[in-house]
């Protein structure tokens, strides 16, 4: 817009000066007109020809400014994708991280019962261990026992051996439940 006001104003000074020359008849002032008329002509297609490379970067920036609406709505979509997927891998480790965490403790008490289970094991091991014993003085005894023990343990009169028999028994009665297992005695004993 300023190029052609220049070009304008270069016109204006031409054709003033040309309207001077017309007036003289001198042949000088016509050679003069001439070169004033290349000029405006000259200075015409210039601005032609600066019109239309305006008009061409003109063209030339709305295309710029489209792809860059097009590259900036396309980066806007890349970019809130990337946060969708930062967003969804962000609450897939804090699920995993959990899941982790309830595994640990779910581990930590399969541990814990293991043991348990294990102590368990050796209590009801050494409880076998002395019942057996017990049970081998019993048939020891038994095979000692001899027909005077049996007779005189069913006199009827003193009942001296039936007590002390029945005293035995008892003895053996008590060492057996002391070695029984039981469990909730096997787990306070174990804690």
């Amino acid at each position: 817009m300023r190029k052609s006001g220049i070009f304008g104003a270069a016109a204006l000074i031409a054709l003033t000066w040309v309207s001077g020359a017309a007036w003289s008849a001198d042949a000088d002032d016509q050679k003069a007109m001439a070169r004033a008329q290349r000029m405006l002509r000259q200075m015409s297609q210039e601005r032609d020809t600066l019109q239309a490379e305006n008009a061409k970067l003109k063209s030339e920036i709305e295309e710029l400014n489209r792809k860059l609406g097009s590259q900036k709505k396309s980066s806007e979509a890349a970019l809130a994708k990337s946060r969708d997927s930062n967003t969804t891998l962000s609450e897939n480790l804090q699920k995993t991280t959990q899941d982790l965490r309830q595994t640990e403790a779910e581990k930590t008490q399969l541990q814990a019962t293991v043991v348990d289970q294990a102590q368990l094991v050796e209590t009801c091991e050494a409880n076998n261990v002395k019942m057996l014993q017990i049970n081998r003085e019993l048939l020891v005894d038994y095979e000692k026992k001899g027909f005077l023990d049996a007779v005189l343990q069913r006199e009827p009169l003193t009942q001296l051996k039936r007590v002390e028999i029945e005293n035995i028994v008892q003895e053996y009665q008590d060492r057996i439940d002391r070695s029984e297992f039981r469990k909730k005695t096997a787990e306070a004993a174990i804690r």
